[in-house]
């Protein structure tokens, strides 16, 4: 197979870290976004794509860090780590489930991750990250409303043995190491690349419920990745990849934001909209706690939890890919197996005392993910005026699951004594798809493209949920064969490019993007917690521009439209059988509108040599317009006089209503071949509702945070000859202290997840 070889020039099309050259002209980025190679100009698609020296220069270890620095783009991780959830555009599912499949789906080296738990896989020897905006249902499939999150690994090279060795020491004792080696085994032949990683340390929390005990929060990942390369001709290639790793790391403590005051009710500060540690004593005074939430740090170094949050995760997977250059097409198949165990502790109830936490023997989560896949597709490789694509996949997955949950001291304050609950199930499925694309030249300038998919799926659950009161074992939800399936079986697109001049793209498209329904997987009280939910479809209508007005200068701009049937989020529903008369669960909200302008600029002028600057920006209203669920207010008191809210004309969760980006890096070559650079990147959001609605107040004292601006530094030096770098970076330099989640343990205690404060990283690196 010729391979064609382009030179990924680091720059970020979405105004993130821009490590470049020293000239002012802005040079191709490459990427594979519609299964073909094009330039990032010429794709009609909000696009923000990274290379790996782009995630060097922003520090970016694993995927769940990504979000943080592109636009309209967050990220939900309801236990602090392990199981991320993405949200573009508003549009996102905030379940920390591990058998609900993400609404942007997420594709290893062409391979769609059935699960957020596998979204925790390390980044570590990538050649590059796409992130694609917007519903991509007919190249992407089923649950891809959202978009789609791509991640390519460096590929072994048949002609040239190259590699690189680095690592990392910083704040806390954090250090990680990194490296890779390939090359060719028999000279344009035979290939291979073998890569390594580990990231150690960082643990910066301290807990007052284990004095003496502090550094809470270590990482402790390690993975590898082995590529074999066989090219038995020019048209034809196998590629076998294998990779494994483990994920043996401390999660984030929560910070008890002391919410409520005895008996429930909410207390002055959080009616009035704030948060306010000395006033909001909360839980703990009514169960004789000596520890307030005012005895915690703001920025969650100091925090009242149990230090118990842990991961322990494995994973391995096998990958085959075939390409064949049929002359007229180009052939591949992609076949795929991983085998994934996802098992988490986590106190729930973010207090010294066991109020909520997992049964004896067993953690909160111990989940099983096993998937496989298999994909044909064929690629024309003709100049026009018509491009064309076509494929089948076949897929099949089994999430096996044990929760528990234990809740030892409510009575003891006269309530009801619940001992502990388990949860158990299994759930299979099964899909299939067939999908298209073409394109087709009307004239020079004015291009006609459109793809359909039709997919097939269907989901089944064995579901058990026990709840032990005094010893005594009582069946809650009990479903045998509980199935489900997709009514809403196309999706695709159809868009029209007008390149304008041989700089300037203008685009519309419309889009239909669907997400399959599924399961509530959590602890249940009865069967009517366990009612299938339907698939939401999201139908897209999006303008843009992609131009480069001059040598130096790039600007691309784009405004969106979300038209959402059967929006699935976080809902309560009526039931006979709850003391409160309600349960909560997942099924379909309601229907929704997203309005979105996004707009970034890339700026190398010829007079300031080496410096150049990046802004993006993004505006956002995503609301709940007709909706006949509703969530809770408990700002009314006792348990069992909860006031339902009505979810109509609520904003959807993760959608700040502006967030941007602003980046600048200067490089200055001196003698011998040395390179110095700084670099800087700012990435603000503003205040975003940071959990599902399920149970909110008027005001959202408690779900709504307060917006936040990240600073970030690097000053660097490489030899370029002898290609060593040294580099010390600092994050959070301004010492925000700011939120990445709010939620609660369902039994009067409310926490925020806080986010890291300032911190230092010395790198090093060696190419060879």
């Amino acid at each position: 197979m010729k391979t064609v070889q382009k030179t990924l020039i680091a720059m970020a099309i979405a105004g993130v870290a821009t490590p470049f050259a020293a000239h002012a002209q802005l040079e191709e980025i490459v990427v594979t976004a519609q299964k073909r190679e094009q330039s990032l100009q010429d794709v009609s698609i909000a696009i923000s794509a990274f290379d790996s020296s782009q995630l060097t220069e922003l520090g970016l270890t694993n995927l769940e860090q990504l979000p943080y620095v592109i636009p309209s783009v967050q990220l939900s991780d309801a236990r602090g780590a392990g199981q991320p959830t993405w949200v573009i555009r508003g549009a996102g599912l905030a379940d920390f489930n591990a058998n609900n499949t993400p609404v942007a789906a997420i594709f290893y080296d062409e391979v769609y991750m059935t699960s957020n738990a596998l979204g925790g896989i390390g980044l570590f020897d990538v050649e590059r990250v796409e992130v694609l905006k917007g519903p991509q249902g007919g190249l992407y499939g089923r649950n891809a409303t959202g978009g789609a999150v791509r991640i390519l690994s460096a590929r072994p090279d048949l002609s040239e043995t190259s590699g690189f060795v680095g690592g990392t020491y910083g704040e806390w004792d954090r250090w990680t190491l990194e490296g890779a080696i390939g090359g060719p085994i028999i000279e344009n032949t035979l290939a291979y690349r073998l890569a390594v990683n580990t990231d150690q340390g960082g643990g910066w929390q301290d807990s007052l419920a284990t004095p003496g005990d502090d550094e809470h929060g270590d990482r402790d990942f390690q993975a590898i990745r082995g590529q074999l390369l066989f090219a038995p001709s020019d048209e034809l290639e196998f590629l076998l990849k294998i990779d494994s790793g483990k994920d043996e790391s401390e999660t984030t403590l929560a910070r008890s934001t002391g919410a409520y005051e005895p008996f429930f009710g909410y207390c002055d500060a959080i009616l009035q909209g704030r948060r306010d540690d000395s006033t909001c004593l909360g839980f703990h005074n009514l169960i004789g706690d000596p520890l307030l939430p005012s005895d915690q740090k703001k920025n969650g170094e100091t925090v009242l939890s149990n230090p118990i949050n842990e991961l322990d995760n494995e994973w391995t997977g096998y990958n085959l890919y075939i390409d064949w250059d049929l002359g007229f097409a180009d052939f591949k198949s992609i076949t795929s197996y991983y085998d994934y165990d996802y098992y988490q502790f986590f106190d729930y109830d973010a207090t010294p005392l066991e109020i909520v936490t997992s049964v004896e023997g067993f953690p909160d989560a111990d989940t099983n993910i096993e998937q496989w896949s298999q994909e044909f597709r064929l690629t024309s490789t003709g100049d026009g005026p018509l491009t064309w694509l076509a494929g089948a996949s076949y897929a099949e997955d089994t999430n096996e699951s044990i929760q528990s949950f234990s809740v030892q001291t409510l009575a003891d304050l006269g309530f009801v004594e619940f001992t502990h609950g388990i949860a158990d199930y299994t759930q299979d499925t099964e899909a299939w798809a067939v999908y298209g694309q073409v394109g087709y030249d009307l004239t020079e300038r004015l291009n006609l493209h459109g793809s359909l998919r039709y997919t097939d799926e269907d989901k089944d659950i064995d579901y058990l949920s026990t709840l032990i009161i005094g010893g005594s074992p009582v069946p809650l939800g009990d479903v045998e064969g509980f199935e489900t399936s997709l009514d809403e079986n196309w999706s695709g697109h159809i868009g029209l490019d007008w390149s304008v001049t041989d700089h300037v793209l203008l685009y519309a498209r419309f889009s239909r993007g669907v997400k399959s329904g599924g399961f509530f997987a959590a602890f249940t009280d009865n069967n009517d917690q366990l009612t299938p939910y339907a698939e939401e479809v999201n139908d897209s209508f999006e303008i843009g521009v992609k131009s480069n007005p001059t040598e130096e200068l790039q600007i691309n701009a784009a405004a969106f439209f979300y038209d959402y049937q059967d929006a699935q989020g976080g809902i309560q529903v009526e039931s006979d059988g709850s003391p409160s008369g309600t349960l909560s669960t997942i099924g379909t909200v309601g229907d929704a509108e997203h309005y979105g302008v996004e707009v970034d600029l890339v700026w190398a002028p010829s007079a300031l040599p080496g410096f150049q600057l990046g802004v993006a920006a993004a505006w956002l209203d995503a609301e709940i317009t007709d909706s006949d669920e509703f969530s809770l207010d408990l700002s009314g008191g006792l348990v069992g006089e909860n006031q339902p809210q009505p979810l109509e004309g609520l904003d959807r969760e993760y959608s700040p209503e502006w967030s941007y980006t602003i980046n600048a890096r200067q490089e200055v070559t001196f003698a011998d071949n040395l390179l110095g650079s700084i670099s800087a990147i700012y990435s603000w959001r503003d205040d975003p509702i940071t959990r599902d609605m399920r149970l909110s107040d008027v005001d959202y004292g408690l779900i709504q945070e307060e917006s936040y601006g990240l600073l970030s530094l690097r000053v660097a030096l490489a030899h370029l000859d002898q290609g060593w770098e040294i580099a010390l970076r600092g994050d959070n330099l301004t010492d925000e202290e700011y939120t990445t989640i709010s939620s609660g343990d369902g039994g009067g205690n409310f926490w925020d997840m806080p986010g890291r404060p300032a911190s230092w990283t010395v790198e090093l690196r060696y190419d060879f």
